[in-house]
């Protein structure tokens, strides 16, 4: 008769597989990540690992269904070992994304601050936002229709509030850089004062006010795109963080399962 434990990690490994099954379906079908967090569509590299970490999950999962069912103790070790090495992985992934996330703008009252690109790490800066993914990326803001959303909100609410609703990408791509003096007419069109430009920098002559062009090659947006990437990355980290735990949790009553001179032998 099987014992107790293995009911209850049985039990474990079901409610796992659920959550891998969770996971792959949800990418491989609508191929988003954490849908509430601004632009997280256009954050397509963070696909990969978080679809990996979902496969991975699967096949461990159904291997420690098998392991259980058939009564394999040599499968079952199998099963151990190949969650330690997840485990492993995903402690060095949520470290390393941890690493890179932590530098950062600081937080600001006001939703017209704009990001500077300098102050998110080097990293970010090379792989994220580099001029050959930028050219996607751009693409995917337009079609995602992040200034038409801006012009929708100008229109509805009142300025003091609408500074508090501008997500990161909105304030630096629907906007011209704060330093340039535009003047604002409406939430489509700025106009340069006839004094000239406080600033005469290639951000400044990027701003454009066709709804093709806008900001969006301005540093000011991919400082905005990489706040918005940064926060989907910082709550991936607090799901892997507990995620972790949970793991661990699991692994450590599989060994605990083993018979006594099974365990030796591992």
């Amino acid at each position: 008769m099987a014992r107790k434990g293995d009911y209850f990690l049985c039990f474990l490994n079901i409610l796992t597989l659920l959550i891998s099954m969770t996971i792959v379906v949800q990418i491989s079908k609508t191929w988003e990540i954490i849908t509430f967090y601004g632009n997280a569509n256009c954050a397509s590299f963070l696909r990969v690992p978080v679809f990996i970490l979902g496969a991975a999950l699967l096949i461990i999962s159904v291997l420690g269904l098998m392991a259980l069912f058939c009564r394999a103790s040599p499968l079952h070790r199998v099963y151990l070992w190949a969650k330690l090495l997840l485990v492993i992985v995903l402690l060095g992934f949520t470290v390393f994304s941890s690493f890179v996330t932590d530098k950062g703008p600081r937080e600001t009252d006001s939703g017209r601050d704009q990001s500077r690109l300098q102050d998110f790490s080097g990293w970010l800066q090379g792989h994220v936002v580099n001029e050959n993914k930028w050219v996607r990326i751009k693409k995917c803001l337009i079609k995602t229709r992040v200034c038409q959303e801006y012009a929708q909100k100008l229109s509805a609410l009142p300025s003091d509030v609408l500074l508090e609703m501008l997500i990161p990408a909105e304030s630096g791509c629907c906007m011209p850089p704060s330093n340039c003096g535009y003047r604002f007419k409406n939430a489509t069109f700025w106009d340069a004062p006839k004094s000239g430009l406080d600033s005469k920098g290639d951000e400044c002559l990027s701003w454009k006010n066709g709804q093709e062009n806008l900001c969006y090659n301005c540093e000011t947006c991919k400082a905005g795109y990489l706040q918005e990437v940064r926060n989907i990355w910082k709550a991936l980290n607090i799901f892997n963080t507990c995620f972790i735990i949970y793991l661990t949790l699991i692994l450590a009553f599989g060994f605990l399962c083993l018979p006594i001179d099974q365990s030796r032998r591992l």
